[in-house]
């Protein structure tokens, strides 16, 4: 583990980031490799984000800046710099407020990727309050329910919640998948499951090569299903909230217009303006309790809450020290560093 942050600090410095900056993106990015997301992790440094730093697509040292502010609430320009950078500024922010004002909400414009957004929200519970991100895609790759075209992003969101041990989190995107496991699938010759996707005449397809995959628009190809009616009314608002809630563009204004802006929304809630912390804290592990405690069906040994699987896959990587890399990947990884001129360990 401690080999792997060293390659991907090395990476992100190669790329032209600052130190604080590489140490920030490193962490990131193995964050989801510990947890078991590895289509956030090294995978997606190294086939996506750095390349955007290279081809200076973002800045890889723009620093947030405050717009405006209240007490409750702030807006950020992230100055087109990294979005993890950006985003922990608005989340440290927003805890800032909500602990003195009762809950605080921050928009970030000109913005870019945040990748794993529970990340940032745990971060918000781990400080006591409630935490909510809804994040902006500026790559179309789901159609509308009705429609054959990508048109919408796959907008992730992410709800995190203290309790007397893990935070709640959940964190998802409310399509059918993701267009990075289109990609890999189409990388890697597997077929995507069914039901998941349509090809560019409106069928249902389990080709990844008939299916838009997230690396820039393609809208001659086939879209990514939202998760049914509520999923597909969920990435709306997610676009809405995020996007023109705070003045930035949505869908397919980011691929129409040269100098579209990415946008996320944050929200942290003090439990403490309703009652005791302590006793907020005691009621959502009682429930969850409650939960693991009901009957199984058939064959289950275990009811899980959302989070709970990737806080266990953290554990396991830091108590073995290692985190697994498939032979394509290191492959990749070794030709990038040598472009980069970064060592590579043996």
């Amino acid at each position: 583990i401690r080999d792997r942050r060293k390659l991907m600090e090395g990476m992100c410095l190669a790329a032209g980031c600052d130190a604080e900056t590489s140490k920030i993106l490193a962490d990131v990015h193995l964050e989801s490799d510990l947890r078991g997301v590895s289509v956030q992790g090294l995978n997606h440094l190294v086939n996506s984000h750095i390349q955007k730093l290279r081809k200076r697509k973002e800045d890889p040292n723009g620093k947030p800046r405050i717009e405006k502010e209240g007490d409750t609430f702030a807006l950020v320009d992230g100055n087109s710099g990294p979005g993890p950078i950006a985003a922990f500024f608005a989340v440290d922010l927003a805890v800032k407020k909500a602990k003195e004002a009762g809950c605080c909400i921050v928009g970030i414009q000109n913005s870019h990727d945040i990748y794993q957004v529970g990340l940032y929200v745990e971060r918000i519970a781990r400080e006591g309050l409630v935490g909510f991100v809804y994040s902006d895609d500026v790559v179309p790759v789901v159609h509308p329910l009705g429609g054959s075209k990508p048109v919408i992003g796959s907008n992730p969101m992410a709800v995190a919640i203290p309790t007397e041990n893990e935070p709640f989190l959940l964190d998802f995107a409310p399509c059918a998948t993701l267009p990075t496991y289109v990609r890999y699938s189409k990388r890697y010759g597997a077929e995507l499951p069914a039901g998941v996707c349509v090809d560019g005449e409106g069928n249902p397809t389990t080709d990844p090569k008939a299916v838009c995959d997230g690396a820039g628009y393609q809208g001659d190809k086939g879209a990514i299903s939202p998760l049914g009616n509520k999923g597909y009314g969920l990435l709306l608002v997610i676009d809405f909230l995020s996007g023109a809630f705070v003045g930035c563009d949505m869908g397919m204004d980011h691929i129409n217009k040269s100098d579209s802006r990415k946008g996320h929304f944050f929200m942290a809630i003090n439990p403490a303006i309703f009652g005791d912390l302590t006793i907020f804290r005691q009621a959502v592990s009682g429930r969850i309790q409650q939960l693991k405690d009901s009957q199984k069906a058939p064959g289950v040994s275990e009811i899980r809450v959302p989070g709970e699987r990737s806080f266990k896959n953290r554990k396991s990587a830091l108590r073995e020290g290692t985190v697994s890399i498939d032979t394509q990947l290191w492959k990749d990884t070794v030709a990038l560093c040598n472009e980069l001129g970064v060592e590579v360990p043996e």
